[in-house]
């Protein structure tokens, strides 16, 4: 797992890296320029090993103008032809940017205005721009001559294209660094180079489509730095195989998870199938799919290795409920119940009566928004070693805070951990970003695989069953959601791949679950 740091964390790092343990101010921002120069180097050797490259350094008057100026020095010596601008307020300039002006200049390196570069008119001669205005520290929108760079870097690489290299130092000037929200206009930068950690502005949405490629650079700023007082946000990038316990080579299919799916309705059938079908490929040794009886046809056609249990929709269910639950290891209901006849039904036998592990989805999310006995049985439902995990679209989220998608998504680092506790779960907010959060956790995880492609029917189906499947593993209800939101999103990733964002569907992430897990 990595962190991912808000500016007053980092903020908080890098001074008691300099104030606690010693380091000096210097050696770190020489390392970080030397990360930058190192990042430009490997895409010149690619790009134009036998040409001296023309680049263009804005620089800014804080410590990350200060890096920005170190590059041009250090790019120069290694022979680039280097224009230096330097873009604010002298007034506000920073003891760290003084210290590397005065360097430069001694190093004849010239400082060139903004006016001059944009009027004479030399946009063709540079093929590397470096951003080094702003940094993690803007809170309030880009305007003036700020502003007028920013749109001339972006203007620039809507007109040369790959002919133009624009790297970003830590994050692109104009993104927050907290929220990745666009501050007015931001820098659309091909790589970033962050140091030592990532932002929560470079992964969050739309911050991490500004950012291009995230390059992590070691520069000396540890995690010892954060004195025990360790970041609220993590998120995870490597193999999914890491997130789960290994299957035990004596485990039969009793063994491996008994899992009961709960979903579909007469008039809905894909829900049922989709999740047991997940469950399936997500290592549950046995999948049980209680749904209606206009159901029975197509499960058996399609799910050949599932039981199969059936209501009518005239008859009491709780006696077939029962002998489900007693069969069971863990339960998935929702997908596809509905809100009007038998789910809620079906929802109350589940909330008052099993005693197992269990994962919400869909219609019975959208009932216990709509039914405060429902919401308070949910909140007492995860007693002893039960576990609770509840998977909401930003929609059904917002019905269950009582709120507007967009305050949500506006508070999207703050409610899943609200909810969590009002209702002693773990959640899975499921968006752009999904965030997982935990009433007996401090900190959330924001996952970072997926992709557009996976807003398609179906696809929290999957999710749902996934959950399912690894509910009953030996890890907690906040592991076992993002193991289970991370390896959805690298099927859907797979699936994309294969398929194509537009063309992809929930099958195909089932499909490529196997491909995950191998």
């Amino acid at each position: 797992m990595k962190y991912a740091v808000s500016s007053m964390e980092m903020k908080i790092c890098d001074r008691n890296t300099t104030e606690h343990f010693g380091m000096d101010q210097a050696v770190l921002m020489e390392r970080a320029a030397l990360s930058v120069c190192t990042e430009i180097d490997k895409w010149k050797e690619i790009e134009h090993p036998d040409r001296r490259l023309n680049a263009l350094i804005f620089a800014g008057v804080g410590n990350n103008g200060g890096d920005g100026v170190a590059i041009a020095r250090i790019l120069k010596q290694r022979g680039y032809h280097i224009s230096l601008c330097v873009v604010g307020d002298p007034v506000k300039s920073s003891d760290m940017f003084l210290r590397q002006l005065e360097i430069a200049g001694k190093y004849d390196i010239l400082q060139g205005t903004f006016s001059n570069i944009r009027d004479n008119k030399t946009d063709g001669a540079f093929d590397i721009i470096v951003d080094a205005m702003f940094g993690i520290g803007l809170t309030r929108p880009v305007t003036g001559t700020n502003l007028d760079v920013v749109n001339y870097i972006n203007d620039l690489k809507d007109e040369r294209g790959k002919d133009l290299y624009v790297v970003a130092v830590d994050i692109p000037s104009g993104i927050s660094a907290d929220t990745g929200t666009v501050m007015g206009a931001a820098v659309k930068a091909d790589t970033t180079v962050a140091f030592n950690f990532a932002k929560l502005g470079h992964i969050l949405y739309p911050g991490c489509e500004y950012t291009g490629k995230l390059v992590i650079s070691d520069v000396g700023i540890t995690k010892e730095s954060f004195l025990s007082k360790e970041p609220l946000a993590f998120y995870h990038d490597g193999d999914a195989m890491e997130l789960i316990p290994a299957r035990k080579k004596d485990s039969n299919k009793g063994t491996n998870g008994k899992v009961l799916i709960i979903a579909g309705s007469k008039n809905i059938s894909g829900a049922c199938i989709l999740a047991a079908s997940a469950a399936l490929k997500a290592g549950a040794g046995m999948v049980r799919v209680f749904t209606a009886s206009e159901n029975a046809e197509v499960v058996k056609a399609l799910l050949p290795e599932v039981i199969l249990d059936t209501y009518e929709d005239f008859e009491p269910v709780r006696d077939k409920m029962l002998a489900a639950f007693e069969w069971s290891t863990q339960a998935v209901i929702g997908p596809g119940i509905g809100c009007e006849g038998k789910g809620k039904e079906l929802l109350t036998v589940v909330l008052k009566e099993y005693n197992k592990s269990l994962v919400m989805d869909a219609d019975a999310l959208n009932l216990i928004a709509e039914d405060e006995d429902l919401k308070k049985l949910t909140s007492n439902y995860a007693t002893g070693d039960k576990k609770l995990i509840l998977t909401p679209h930003l929609g059904e989220f917002a019905r269950l805070k009582k709120c507007s998608v967009g305050n949500c998504k506006e508070r999207l680092l703050e409610y899943p951990r609200e909810l969590s506790g009002e209702l002693h779960a773990t959640v899975i907010c499921k968006d752009a970003r999904s965030i997982v959060a935990d009433s007996n956790e401090k900190k959330i995880y924001i996952n970072i695989s997926g992709n557009d492609g996976m807003a398609t029917a179906g696809s929290g189906d999957v999710l749902a069953g996934i959950a399912g499947a690894l509910i009953g593993k030996d890890l907690t209800g906040f592991e076992t959601a993002i193991a289970a939101a991370y390896i959805h999103g690298c099927a859907g990733d797979i699936a994309s791949s294969e398929h194509g964002r537009y063309s992809m569907i929930a099958s195909d992430i089932v499909n490529a679950l196997s491909k995950v897990l191998e």
